[in-house]
C-alpha cells in the first residue's frame, strides 16, 4: 500500500521501518522503568503485564512528530510512556467487556489475575500516564490526555451499549474515530506539544485522527478473517458498514483516507521531514500486513 516509486523512497521506507524497531526497545525500556515508580508494590507484576508487549506505534508516532518538529527524541519518550500505558489499560479493559481471552499471545491480564486486579490496576495506570504527562509537558498536555480518555470512552460505551445488528451503520466510522482514532490524536498532539509546535497542533490533530481510524479498519479486514473474532459486535457493525461490498470498500477508504491525510502532512510539515510522510503507510502496513483482498472476501460479505 506504501506508494514508493523509485529506490531512495524503498530505502527511506526501510530505514524508517528499522527506525521504529529501535524506538520500541527503547519504549519498552522507558515503560519497565516508570512502573517501577508506582507506590502499591503488589500492583507492578501485574501492571507489567498489561503494559509490556505489543507494536508500540503510538509511542512511535509520538517520537517521531515531536523528532519532525525540532524536539529531541529524549524529551518524547514521556509522551510515548503515558500514551502506550493508556493504550494497555484501555486493552485490558476491553478484554473483559469482549470477553477475549487471550492479548498480545498470552493470556487476557482478566483471565491471568482475576477481573478485580485487572480493573483496579488499569484504573491505576490511567491516572499514572495522565501525571507523567502533566509533570513532565503541563496543563495543554494534560487536557488533550483527558480529552482522548473520554472519546475512548464513549467509544466503549457505542461497542457495548449499542446493538451493533440495529444501529445505524454509519456509526462504525464514528466509534473508530472515538476508540482508536482518538489515541492517535494525541500521539500526534503530544509530539507536537513536546516541540512547543503549538500554532499546529490542530492540523497534527486531524492526521494522527485519520491515522488511527486507517489502522482500526485495516485492523477490522485482518480481524474478521478470524472465526473467533469475527462475531465481536464491533466487527459485526464493520460487516454491516461494508454493506455486501466485501473488502474493497474498506480498501478504498483507507486509500481515499491516505490522500487526503498525506495532503495534511504537506500543508502542515513543508520541508521540514520526508519520514513523517510514510507513518500513515507503515502504520497501516503494520496492520494489514500481507492480507490477500480476495482472500478473505467470502468472510467480509
Amino acid at each position: 500500500m506504501a506508494q514508493l516509486t523509485n529506490q531512495n523512497g524503498v530505502e527511506a521506507y526501510a530505514e524508517l521501518l528499522e527506525r521504529w524497531r529501535q524506538l520500541k526497545t527503547r519504549i519498552d525500556a522507558a515503560i519497565e522503568d516508570r512502573l517501577k515508580e508506582l507506590p502499591e508494590a503488589e500492583a507492578i507484576s501485574v501492571a507489567k503485564y498489561i503494559a509490556l508487549g505489543g507494536k508500540r506505534l503510538r509511542g512511535f508516532l509520538v517520537v517521531e512528530f515531536a523528532s519532525s518538529l525540532g524536539a529531541d527524541e529524549d524529551d518524547a519518550l514521556d509522551a510515548a510512556v503515558a500514551v502506550e500505558l493508556v493504550h494497555a489499560a484501555s486493552l485490558a479493559l476491553d478484554d473483559i467487556i469482549d470477553e477475549d481471552l487471550v492479548r498480545r499471545g498470552k493470556k487476557a491480564a482478566w483471565v491471568s489475575f482475576g477481573i478485580k486486579k485487572a480493573v483496579m490496576v488499569s484504573n491505576i495506570l490511567i491516572p499514572f500516564a495522565q501525571n507523567i504527562v502533566y509533570q513532565r509537558y503541563g496543563s495543554l498536555a494534560l487536557l488533550r490526555t483527558v480529552a482522548a480518555w473520554l472519546d475512548i470512552s464513549r467509544g466503549e460505551v457505542i461497542d457495548a451499549f449499542y446493538d451493533a445488528d440495529r444501529i445505524d451503520p454509519s456509526l462504525y466510522i464514528e466509534m473508530v474515530r472515538l476508540k482508536t482514532g482518538a489515541l492517535f490524536r494525541l500521539s500526534a498532539e503530544l509530539g507536537a506539544i513536546v516541540a512547543k509546535a503549538y500554532d499546529i497542533i490542530d492540523s497534527v490533530s486531524e492526521i494522527g485522527e485519520n491515522i488511527g481510524i486507517m489502522y482500526q479498519v485495516a485492523d477490522d479486514i485482518r480481524d474478521s478473517n478470524d472465526p473467533v473474532k469475527r462475531n465481536e459486535p464491533g466487527l459485526r457493525l464493520f460487516r454491516r458498514w461494508l454493506n455486501g461490498k466485501g473488502p474493497e470498500k474498506a480498501l478504498s477508504f483507507i486509500k481515499s483516507m491516505l490522500m487526503r491525510t498525506h495532503i495534511l502532512l504537506d500543508k502542515t510539515f513543508g520541508d521540514r521531514s520526508s519520514a513523517i510522510r510514510m507513518l500513515p503507510e507503515l502504520i497501516v502496513n503494520a496492520m494489514l500486513g500481507n492480507i490477500n483482498a480476495d482472500a478473505i472476501s467470502s468472510n467480509l460479505g
